[in-house]
């Protein structure tokens, strides 16, 4: 019986479980990638994004071809299409048993329910594994046997399954017999330049490790500096399945033997980043509204939004007169990635100064971001917007000059993107306004807001719709 492995956001070939049981047999598996182009575009993919998948996959395929794995590359312009297409190519080669690891948004999981009801028919079975997380949605339960809401009591009941399960050995394949990798074919989509992000498995391993060892000591404090490099800049590889979960875990073993517990703090503050990767995964899972546009808090979707188009231009050209969101902004349509930190503090201004609907910014963040994940990315604006579970209170307004100022005290990461202000002393680099009056030329812009005006105004309209 032939066995075939579907890739989706798992292009990898360690601590890659639906890979593993695939290759049990003493045949190579046959494998498939289907390029679903008009719906990474519907689903507001980054042009970087695709190019750097396509990067992947390329080194995916030769490093598949080179244990013997066979990957085929197939132009299927919509999810609808792949159950037929994925039929199609079981028939072609003989499959009877499909491995997938699985995806837990709305789309994701009707398509493969759609795949399920179709490959039944021709009596293929489709194996799903998690091999996306560390721990399977259901796994973490309340007592009452409900998912969780609330961030900090699943973090800790997540690292409760994570130690219960143990640690595993790394899945690895035994190699087959050499094969030629059939190249991919021409991608109809529009992409941007990603070379200043190496591709492959191996350097994102070879990135976990140079993160692990060198750098995770110092993450606790130096991954809110943007003008640092304190960031593990993972993210990217890890919302393609470049490296596993599994895999980022295992590096932070060697801290503890009581992992996940006993851990130094920069490694610990990391583990938990990727507990609120998967907590959001989680609720994607379990509330299916949140992939149809809609907040967490039903009542929120009720909030009276303004419609300034010039205001959400300005922010998304980075010209707010906001330095720190101007440089935020301009840092992630030129590059595609923006730091975590900045992400916040845009994210704040765009619904809480400028009163714009967190939807609109959320989706331009996914049109950029080289590391798009869409339940990350909803997770993080559903927060800042104060509309999901766990939401910041509405209460907390960022103030952009403040955050500045704790964060870039130098102004550093200010004059690396606003070029404009290059020239400005420190003293006055977060707040520039007055002392650009006074210079023979100024071609920054004025505050497209006055903050505390803002700020009363988002007040007052979120407790019209929380007092209902």
């Amino acid at each position: 019986m032939r066995e075939a492995i579907w890739f989706r956001s798992d292009l990898r070939m360690l601590d890659n479980p639906a890979l593993f049981h695939a290759c049990k047999s003493d045949d190579a598996p046959v494998a498939v990638f289907f390029a679903c182009y008009e719906t990474w575009d519907n689903h507001n993919w980054a042009p970087i994004k695709v190019d750097f998948l396509w990067r992947n996959l390329k080194s995916l395929q030769q490093d598949l071809s080179d244990n013997g794995i066979e990957l085929e590359v197939r132009l299927v312009p919509k999810f609808s299409q792949v159950p037929g297409a994925l039929r199609q190519f079981c028939r072609e080669h003989e499959v009877k048993r499909v491995h997938i690891n699985a995806e837990y948004a709305l789309d994701e999981k009707r398509r493969d329910a759609a795949v399920e009801a179709v490959l039944s028919n021709d009596d293929i079975e489709l194996m799903t594994y998690h091999g996306n997380l560390l721990v399977a949605p259901g796994q973490v339960r309340t007592q009452q046997g409900d998912y969780y809401k609330k961030f900090t009591p699943f973090n800790r009941r997540w690292r409760q399954v994570i130690s219960e399960l143990g640690q595993n050995a790394p899945l690895k394949i035994t190699p087959y017999t050499m094969v030629k990798a059939k190249g991919l074919p021409e991608l109809p989509f529009k992409s941007k330049d990603s070379s200043d992000w190496s591709a492959g498995e191996q350097e994102a391993l070879g990135k976990l490790g140079q993160f692990v060892g060198h750098s995770v000591s110092k993450y606790k404090s130096a991954r809110d500096i943007p003008a640092e490099s304190g960031t593990s800049k993972l993210s990217a590889y890890l919302a393609l399945g470049v490296v596993g979960p599994q895999t980022a875990a295992r590096a932070l073993h060697q801290f503890s033997p009581e992992f996940p517990f006993g851990l130094p703090s920069g490694a610990d503050t990391w583990l938990t980043e990727l507990a609120w990767r998967e907590f959001y995964q989680h609720l994607m899972y379990f509330v299916p509204r949140l992939s149809k546009g809609e907040s967490f808090q039903a009542e929120t979707d009720s909030i009276q939004w303004l419609d300034d188009s010039d205001a959400f231009q300005r922010w998304c050209e980075g010209r707010t007169g906001y330095p720190i969101v101007d440089a935020g902004m301009r840092q992630l349509t030129s590059t595609g990635w923006m730091h975590n930190r900045l992400r916040m503090i845009t994210a704040n201004f765009l619904v809480k100064d400028l009163l714009v609907d967190w939807r609109k910014g959320e989706a331009f963040f996914m049109q950029h971001l080289i590391d798009g994940s869409f339940p990350a990315n909803n997770g993080g604006w559903q927060w800042s917007a104060s509309v999901g579970t766990d939401a910041v209170p509405y209460f907390r307004v960022f103030n952009p000059v403040k955050q500045s100022e704790k964060f870039d005290p130098e102004g550093e990461y200010i004059r690396k993107w606003v070029h404009e202000l290059k020239e400005v002393p420190t003293k006055y680099i977060h707040w520039p306004h007055s002392w650009l009056q006074q210079q023979s030329s100024n071609n920054y812009c004025e505050p497209v807001v006055e903050h505390k005006f803002a700020r009363e105004r988002f007040l007052t309209t979120f407790k019209q719709v929380k007092n209902g």
